[in-house]
């Protein structure tokens, strides 16, 4: 099997699925993963997963997209041979409808709406690969697995990102674009454990962040304290402690001081 398939069936497994994955049809092409769900002896649900998964996009940002659904359909779930094969296995269930699913790689945002739109409305649910890798990815434990797909995810998991500054470089230096290194800071930011962590950060190192962020406008600065760090009890303190720092105080003095001064020209009266 393909390592997407390897995964798609690790993950069904985990949910409590049955699953036959060496299905072919008369002429050797591979039918996918038939998952079933079992009662004790009762059978409850029969699923034929497809899996198509692409780091480039199974439908272009350009393509039709009614077009492109149509034939991944009819390829994947329509064609005679498939049908003839699957036949055979459920042959004994035909009481049960037989769910079709397909398992898809990379998306396009732009267009995702409308191609989930468009399988439903075909009969056939779009599970979306990366969401199953991610719950795959996070239920392995430290068992030693004899798959090698997964034995090796399980290295990765637990010696390489386990190791902060891998974590770290492989992200930001090697696989975020700059528009998604924005959007996973952003994510990482909203998260309350991430925030939490913060409390803990130095003074150097919120210095360092501050100074490098678009708060170094001193508007937007004294904005934010304002309006979302400071409140009743900590403004005076704040206000106080400020004044009180050596630079800060010499800035105050040389405003007061000027303001004070009195132009020359006024000790003299106009003739």
């Amino acid at each position: 099997m393909s390592a997407e398939k390897e995964m798609v069936n690790f993950w069904c497994n985990k949910r409590g699925y049955f699953t036959i994955n060496n299905i072919k049809t008369s002429n050797n092409k591979d039918v996918g993963i038939l998952a079933l769900k079992f009662n004790g002896v009762r059978i409850e649900e029969i699923n034929h997963i497809e899996v198509s998964c692409s780091l480039i996009g199974n439908i272009g940002e350009t393509a039709d997209i009614e077009d492109g659904v149509l034939s991944i359909i009819k390829d994947r779930f329509e064609n005679k041979d498939t049908r003839e094969a699957l036949s055979e296995y459920v042959k004994d269930f035909q009481s049960k409808n037989v769910s079709r699913y397909l398992v898809l790689g990379s998306i396009p945002r732009s267009r995702k709406k409308a191609i989930l739109k468009c399988f439903k409305e075909n009969y056939v649910e779009v599970l979306e690969f990366e969401s199953i890798l991610r719950e795959v990815f996070r239920d392995l434990d430290t068992q030693y697995y004899k798959n090698d797909i997964l034995r090796t995810l399980q290295l990765i998991k637990y010696l390489f990102l386990s190791d902060a500054k891998n974590l770290s470089d492989l992200l930001i230096a090697d696989v975020l674009s700059p528009s998604a290194r924005k959007e996973f800071l952003d994510s990482m930011l909203d998260k309350q454990e991430i925030v939490k962590e913060f409390r803990k950060t130095n003074e150097e190192r919120l210095a360092s962040i501050l100074k490098n962020s678009s708060l170094r406008n001193p508007e937007k600065l004294a904005e934010m304290i304002e309006n979302t760090i400071l409140n009743k009890k900590t403004r005076k303190p704040f206000i106080t402690s400020l004044l009180g720092q050596d630079k800060i105080k010499k800035i105050v003095i040389e405003t007061e001081t000027k303001k004070h001064e009195i132009p020359l020209m006024n000790f003299f009266e106009e003739p």
